[in-house]
């Protein structure tokens, strides 16, 4: 038995092209296509700018990583966590 798919909900806007983008785009698509077509491009650039955006953050982090002023506070912190009771200190 064949799944039925939920239609999405669409809006819509008005966009402006400038005129030599707008003549190449209607030789390549047909007008009934042209909301799927931009629609499609307009997913693609975000995600590729998501995934543009996941690269940075991975190269901070590996720069974060090889702080030798982060490991250090790594090791003091991983040792106050070892340390079952401290005096003075009230829990």
């Amino acid at each position: 038995m064949r799944q039925r798919q939920e239609k999405q909900k669409h809006e819509n806007i008005t966009l402006s092209f400038p005129h030599d983008l707008n003549v190449l785009l209607r030789s390549h698509v047909s007008s009934r296509g042209i909301s799927s077509y931009v629609a499609n491009a307009v997913r693609q650039a975000l995600e590729k700018d998501k995934n543009l955006e996941m690269k940075k953050l991975e190269a901070a982090y590996e720069k974060a990583n090889k702080d030798p002023d982060r490991k250090k506070v790594l090791r003091e912190l991983k040792v106050l966590d070892s340390v079952d009771d401290i005096e003075g200190w009230e829990w």
